[in-house]
């Protein structure tokens, strides 16, 4: 079986993990606390984006910051021919 290449079209722009964890915020008293699950802080760890919304809006709460000072969206060749190719 092939393996699906996976294009991530939006990244960190910071090390989630270690902000929260400057902030004494560890995957252990995220988890205590119901700030974060388990999965959510492994997802942080290992920078996958794939989160809710309200994950996003917690950590904007808890960073103090806006979206777009922590993730950015990332073009692909696939966007374009996708979506914005089909607009002209």
């Amino acid at each position: 079986m092939l393996e699906k290449e996976v294009i991530k079209v939006l990244e960190y722009k910071i090390n989630v993990f270690q902000e929260l964890k400057s902030l004494g915020i560890t995957t252990t008293t995220a988890k205590k606390t119901g700030l974060f699950s388990q999965s959510v802080m492994k997802k942080f760890k290992n920078s996958d984006t794939s989160i809710t919304l309200d994950n996003l809006n917690r950590l904007c709460a808890v960073l103090e910051m806006q979206p777009r000072d922590i993730i950015k969206y990332v073009e692909t060749e696939e966007d374009r021919e996708k979506y914005l190719l089909k607009m002209k």
